[in-house]
């Protein structure tokens, strides 16, 4: 698949969002004791490549690993970080925090802390979109220590039989928490998904054009009626599981390092000198992405903080009318 530079540069400004959203998060956070969660420094390249191929009116679903797929999927930056700094003006009122933070007009439906939980409520989204017509499809990530989840095989089973729109994204990032994919799980994930009979595409997770490429024929393959797909990506988080993680405990300094020089936004980078795209254009939009991730948790400290006057809207309704109270 030939990519325009518009496709190209699309692709850099989400790899570059992710990336210093999670660093401004980190910043801040560690200076106002919020906390900065799940790592996705690393892992970039998957969220952007799927999240460029898709349009706005699609669906994602998220899991525990949640910041990477929220920013590339277009959810408002101000917003996200009053979100997770837990202000009464965030996406969800400041009540959802990392995990269960969503945005529905921009087709972000959130993650789950159940392992694999969100691969149902995508199964439910794209039997939505199948019944309605919409020409949407849903994207649903998972790890791949969800991937030894039953919840799954549920998933692939029905997908399969009903022909659903639906796009599983496994993000083999080569660590089920603290234990190594090689100890437990057996037999290849790839081969797993294709005795399901659906289409599989096995990715460089690091090269988010590669990514871009296999998320964009499953787009057409599904919008066309030809069922679910599976994407296995290899990628790498940076990080331990979570901030705080002693990962060096399981991880060797050389491991990290030998996926750190494939970095996607490096990577990234040559390719688009390798189009022809000027360096003014290249640090630009990295710079558009630093000020903007740092405008948006310097506005997430100064957010209204929720008070217990509040803290049953939407929880009780009226005992009278039945309408939520607001």
């Amino acid at each position: 698949m030939m990519l325009d530079v518009e496709t190209m540069l699309s692709l850099y400004s989400r790899l570059c969002l992710c990336r210093e959203f999670e660093l401004a998060l980190i910043s801040y956070g560690t200076r106002d004791g919020v906390s900065a969660g799940h790592p996705y420094a690393g892992q970039e390249g998957v969220a952007a490549g799927v999240c460029t191929a898709l349009q706005i009116s699609d669906q994602v679903v998220s899991t525990h690993r949640s910041h990477g797929h929220a920013v590339a999927k277009g959810c408002d930056l101000d917003r996200l970080a009053l979100e997770l700094y837990g202000s009464a003006d965030g996406l969800c009122r400041g009540r959802a925090g990392e995990m269960f933070v969503c945005q529905p007009d921009v087709g972000y439906f959130g993650g789950t802390q159940i392992v694999g939980g969100n691969l149902a409520m995508g199964s439910g989204l794209a039997l939505s979109a199948l019944l309605s017509q919409s020409n949407t499809v849903t994207v649903a990530f998972v790890g791949d220590g969800g991937v030894n989840q039953g919840v799954l095989y549920e998933v692939l089973n029905l997908a399969a039989i009903w022909g659903l729109p639906l796009i599983i994204v496994v993000e083999d990032n080569g660590y089920a928490q603290t234990t190594p994919t090689e100890y437990s799980t057996a037999g290849s994930i790839a081969d797993r998904a294709k005795s399901y009979g659906v289409a599989v595409s096995q990715v460089d997770g690091q090269m988010a054009t590669d990514v871009y490429c296999a998320a964009a024929s499953a787009r057409e393959r599904a919008v066309g009626g030809g069922g679910p797909a599976v994407i296995h990506a290899r990628t790498y988080r940076y990080e331990g599981h979570y901030y705080g993680d002693r990962h060096r405990r399981y991880r060797t300094a050389a491991e990290v390092e030998s996926w750190q020089a494939r970095d996607p936004l490096e990577m990234h980078r040559q390719k688009l000198s390798d189009f022809g795209i000027d360096q003014g254009t290249i640090v630009g939009i990295s710079e558009t992405a630093k000020r903007r991730s740092a405008e948006a948790f310097d506005r997430a400290r100064a957010g209204r903080p929720i008070v217990m006057a509040d803290i049953l809207d939407d929880l009780v309704a009226d005992p009278w009318s039945g309408e939520l109270r607001r």
